[in-house]
């Protein structure tokens, strides 16, 4: 990554920490010292830096590397426990950034194609272990594939940390056993069968 692409996305985390909101492009190019062509050269629209953003933030923080163990965990179990320990560990210095996207994405087309860019990678996740988890016979018959992904997605959801260890002050380390705890009895637990729709007479 070249050194002012470099300057321009650590201005910008600066810029969305401090206001709780991201920055305009305008803002972002007197921030740095660079003019507004410039900064369209290394991105060519506001949705793109805030992606590019997004990333450089969990990139500083090593998300992706926490992620390993996710993918190499032994089973599912163990896979939904390294989830919830990476959200853990990294959410809290990334709590910033992530709370501006957040409270702006329905004014702020660019927060929001941000956020559903994050939402739609743990929602990949979120798919594969429950792929791991039906194979190994631990999903309740009754789950549907995209059902179990879901519950999966929203206990690892920003909210859902934010509520539980700032809110209710919930330990992190207890905030992984509890998400953990959560998941596994949920999924593997029965529920009713959808019902059938009735048929509506000719």
């Amino acid at each position: 990554m070249s050194s002012t692409r470099t300057r321009i996305l650590d201005a910008a985390r600066e810029i969305t920490e401090k206001q709780g909101a991201a920055p305009t492009m305008s803002a972002l190019a007197r921030a740095v010292g660079i003019s507004r062509q410039a900064l369209y050269l290394h991105f060519p629209d506001r949705t793109q830096l805030l992606l590019a953003l997004v990333a450089h933030a969990g990139e500083q923080e090593q998300l992706e590397a926490g992620m390993a163990a996710v993918t190499q965990a032994p089973d599912a179990a163990a896979a939904i426990r390294a989830w919830a320990h990476v959200q853990a560990r990294g959410r809290h210095k990334l709590a910033p950034v992530a709370r501006a996207l957040a409270s702006t994405r329905h004014a702020d087309p660019s927060a929001a194609a941000a956020w559903a860019d994050r939402a739609d990678y743990r929602m990949r996740v979120a798919t594969s272990i429950i792929e791991r988890l039906r194979e190994e016979g631990r999903l309740g018959p009754a789950w549907t594939a995209a059902e179990a992904a879901a519950l999966l997605w929203e206990l690892n959801s920003f909210h859902v940390w934010d509520d539980l260890v700032n809110d209710a002050r919930i330990a992190p380390d207890r905030y992984v056993e509890i998400i953990t705890a959560a998941a596994l009895s949920a999924l593997g637990a029965p529920i009713r069968e959808p019902a059938s729709p009735k048929r509506v007479p000719d």
